[in-house]
């Protein structure tokens, strides 16, 4: 994925045994609005514009007669009042798209109406390694300008006033020559080579920030935090008066890889200093593939996580009504088996939707919920939106709010070939359950398949 790659990994995790909760909804059927995604699509996105116009993107075959097995990132919008999607136009096309599980292309609106996309590309046929792009279109996407790099994996993009974009990613600090060979593939069944306990300490991956005027270029670099996981996904949620909340999953010279948030402020161009969303002390010397979830809407901010502290997988959430100033205590979301895999949305009202993947009894199945966080803290039941699959290829579900409240979620139907779906749901009935019990024993020998990445040491 990087420059230094990264090797995907499943792992079983021990977790508390499934929590019994009391009159759990079970599925409902949603109306569906088709998208535009024919079969062999995937690695969805989803973004709310100010007037309410939804953007999806996502991979998928090429045009006719382009260059020879090319792929192409597509854009479709949904209007406001709309029951099906525009024609989807291409953002661009190239045999060297790189379509990642859990780091894939996104897209902000800015104030100014522009578009701001990003995906990644190998840096040559042969090449093992990847970077970030980027391209803006001022005409609702049927053109864009001349793609050019941005920077190299995990990006975010957060809008601004005056058609500024606030762009955060994950750099490697372990630089390698993209078009180098690629080194001997390592036995997984041998031992990894032991660490020098007298080497100092390096970091392997630091969190940069660039802010983007509206031609491209560069209107200030920072470095975010030196030390962070190495292949989570980071989030980004405006906040008024361009103030950006940022989430991500930190790390530390003890293997410590709990989610940290930090606000920027355009005003001042200055950061704050770096906070746990909740110190839940998980210590694991591997990457978990599973960064946090933020949205905000006015002065309403919402984050969600996830962690496998002490052996027990676990999704928490907090809110904020006061513009991110304070957040509420964390709230766990999840019932029992979470795999994680994100998404939050905050709604009207003050409350937000989480909406993570749930491990099923079936074999390597999983349902994906939905649940209602209200800023006192209370809960409504998990609502049970679809069954999909524990794999990678289901990749992660994104999420954005209709102007009628009702919520459009994308999502990768796994098959013979992947396929992007969509669902409508109205979070309206997620009421708060007072009386709702949730009953988490110690951890047993109950597994959660969980993913990992871990990054091979460079020669």
């Amino acid at each position: 994925m990087s420059a230094f790659l990264s090797l995907f990994l499943t792992a079983l995790l021990p977790s508390a045994s499934a929590a019994p909760i009391e009159n759990p909804q079970s599925k409902i059927e949603n109306p569906s609005i088709s998208p535009p995604a024919p079969a062999d699509t995937q690695c969805s996105s989803l973004t709310r514009a100010p007037d309410g116009t939804l953007h999806l993107t996502y991979y998928g075959p090429a045009p006719a007669n382009s260059a020879p097995n090319a792929r192409t990132l597509w854009h479709a919008t949904l209007a406001p009042n709309a029951t099906a999607f525009s024609t989807p136009r291409p953002i661009v096309t190239t045999p060297l798209l790189m379509e990642n599980w859990a780091d894939f292309a996104t897209l902000a609106v800015g104030t100014d109406g522009a578009l701001t996309a990003q995906w990644f590309q190998k840096s040559g046929p042969d090449a093992h390694g990847y970077e970030g792009w980027f391209s803006r279109s001022a005409d609702g996407g049927r053109t864009w300008r001349t793609p050019a790099r941005l920077g190299h994996e995990f990006v975010a993009l957060a809008p601004l006033s005056q058609g500024r974009t606030l762009a955060v990613w994950l750099e490697s600090t372990r630089k390698q020559d993209p078009h180098a060979a690629p080194r001997p593939k390592r036995d997984p069944n041998a031992p990894r080579p032991a660490k020098d306990p007298t080497a100092p300490y390096a970091p392997s991956m630091k969190l940069l920030a660039r802010l983007l005027g509206p031609d491209g270029t560069s209107l200030g670099d920072w470095t975010v935090d030196p030390d962070v996981c190495t292949c989570c996904q980071n989030t980004v949620a405006v906040l008024p008066f361009d103030r950006v909340f940022v989430g991500y999953r930190g790390h530390t010279p003890t293997e410590i890889r709990d989610n940290l948030h930090t606000t920027f402020d355009l005003a001042t161009a200055s950061w704050t200093k770096p906070a746990t969303l909740r110190d839940d002390g998980w210590k694991i010397a591997a990457c978990p593939v599973n960064g946090p979830a933020a949205d905000s809407l006015d002065s309403t901010l919402a984050v969600s996580w996830f962690t496998a502290a002490e052996g027990s997988a676990r999704v928490f959430a907090r809110t904020s009504v006061d513009a991110g100033a304070t957040l509420t205590t964390p709230v766990q979301i999840d019932l029992g088996r979470p795999i994680g895999r994100l998404e939050t949305v905050a709604l009207p009202d003050r409350s937000a939707v989480i909406l993570w993947l749930e491990m099923k009894s079936e074999n390597n199945a999983a349902g994906l919920y939905a649940r209602r966080l209200f800023p006192n803290g209370q809960l409504s039941a998990p609502q049970l939106l679809t069954t999909t699959t524990q794999a990678r290829t289901g990749g992660f579900p994104r999420a954005a709010l209709r102007l009628d409240g009702s919520l459009l979620i994308s999502f990768t139907q796994t098959g013979d070939y992947p396929r992007v779906r969509t669902i409508t749901f109205n979070p309206a009935p997620l009421v708060p359950q007072a009386a709702l019990i949730l009953r988490r024993p110690t951890p047993t020998s109950t597994l959660v398949a969980q993913e990992f990445c871990i990054a091979p040491a460079l020669p």
